[in-house]
């Protein structure tokens, strides 16, 4: 997923909407901490507006709901961080301030009515279909946000959203028709399914072997950290805050040597006593360094890191049946590659008939998904002939005819659609790189 999710990540960052009204729905998610240049309110000067700290947060807020909402609960703050959502933000809001200033340069504005008029349109404040103003007062204190706040983001993104109404283009008819010729064109298609299961391979214990000496730096132990701890027990009936002053009292005593820590542990990245981001928090520390208490478990600990174990080369065979499987993939991949350079070569596929983009033909020993991947890549390829790699199949196909679709009027809403879209965000994607260029952009991003 994660892969998914950075491959596509430019998508999500470079479309700018209404994140105001997302964010309400989204509610406050808590972040990193950041020390900021200039003051503890301000993340940016873009031109000559300043990009305060709490717009930041709310295209946070706003950015993360959109990944949780197509991933639901597989997306984590774990996973945000991966994806190095803060940043990401950061990017949006300055996006966002860039069209604001140009806004400002073409005389748009935002009267109070304009922002009056979509306010009782959202959902999040009403009640029976209609806009109630105690619902209102209370959503916004549950996201920690003022009125004036609310409603000051809400105008910057109604502005925000007239500069893009401004480079809308349309598509007229005789595009519509000639691309919504191309759009359902048809290919007659044959195919071979090579399966990478079902190819016989001959593993040679020699060349085996040298493959893992080429490639030694894989198969290494992992990264540990040899550490002290003290464990504060959960006193019954204490609440989690009231816990950690007591674990705070005891973390300056250790961190003083007034007390000396309970015992010793050597953890690795790959158990389970810490968390992925106090396992890096205590790796990246000097050594000596005392941590302040950290919550496992139900219970508080204070922790210091001793020293660092580095990764090392594992003996081949500690690592063999690891090896082998790595060394099977490669023989079969390099197998497929020469099966598919001989089935081109020689071309003796089954016919599917005449297809469509949306066309779901039957092709034995695929699944729906497998074949919906086939279809897509097929036509986005230009070549005639040519393969598709699946999960653990091929897919060596010619093109042995076309032809155009026969115009459809049923089908121009879903060209025009398609098309002005890549159109408009071709355009806003160039109109945003000039902006860059014609305002100054000053950042006071750094992490501590």
């Amino acid at each position: 997923m994660i892969t998914w999710m950075q491959k596509h990540k430019k998508w999500l960052i470079v479309t700018i909407w209404i994140s105001t009204i997302a964010f309400v729905g989204a509610g406050f998610v808590g972040w990193g901490s950041y020390d900021y240049g200039k003051s503890n309110s301000t993340v940016a000067i873009v031109n000559d507006k300043e990009v305060p700290l709490t717009d930041l947060q709310n295209e946070y807020s706003a950015l993360y709901s959109q990944y949780q909402q197509m991933f639901g609960e597989t997306f984590n703050k774990e996973l945000a961080d991966q994806l190095k959502l803060e940043d990401a933000a950061f990017q949006r809001v300055v996006q966002k301030y860039l069209l604001i200033n140009y806004a400002n340069d073409l005389g748009l504005a935002v009267t109070d009515k304009e922002m009056a008029k979509e306010l009782v349109k959202i959902t999040a404040f009403q009640v029976d279909g209609k806009f109630d103003k105690k619902t209102y007062m209370s959503v916004l204190k549950q996201n920690r946000r003022t009125v004036a706040e609310f409603e000051d983001q809400l105008k910057k993104d109604l502005l925000v959203s007239k500069v893009q109404k401004v480079f809308n283009i349309s598509l007229n008819k005789t595009e519509i028709k000639n691309l919504g010729s191309i759009l359902y064109s048809e290919d007659e298609v044959s195919i071979m399914v090579l399966d990478k299961n079902k190819l016989s391979i001959n593993i040679d214990q020699k060349n085996m072997k040298e493959f893992w000496s080429q490639n030694k730096e894989n198969y290494k132990s992992p990264t540990g950290l040899k550490i002290s701890l003290s464990k504060i027990e959960t006193v019954e009936n204490k609440t989690k805050k009231e816990m950690r002053k007591i674990a705070l009292k005891k973390y300056i005593k250790l961190k003083k040597d007034e007390l000396k820590f309970s015992s010793d542990k050597t953890i690795y990245n790959d158990g389970g006593f810490l968390s992925a981001e106090d396992y890096k928090k205590a790796l990246d520390s000097k050594d000596g360094t005392v941590l302040k208490p950290l919550y496992i478990q139900n219970n508080y600990y204070v922790i210091k890191k001793i020293s660092s174990i580095e990764p090392t080369v594992l003996a081949y065979e500690d690592v063999k049946s690891k090896v082998k499987v790595a060394f099977s993939e490669k023989l079969k991949n390099d197998l497929i590659k020469t099966k598919i350079k001989q089935a081109k070569e020689n071309f003796k596929g089954v016919s599917l008939g005449f297809i469509k983009r949306d066309s779901k033909p039957y092709i034995k020993g695929l699944s729906d998904d497998d074949i919906k991947q086939f279809v897509q890549q097929l036509f986005q390829s230009q070549s005639k002939i040519g393969s598709v790699d699946l999960a653990d199949k091929t897919i060596v196909y010619q093109i042995t005819n076309s032809k155009l679709a026969t115009y459809d009027e049923a089908n121009d809403k879903t060209v025009e659609s398609i098309f002005a879209s890549i159109k408009n965000n071709n355009i806003s994607n160039n109109l945003l790189e000039q902006l860059k260029n014609k305002y100054e952009i000053k950042s006071f991003m750094g992490k501590n």
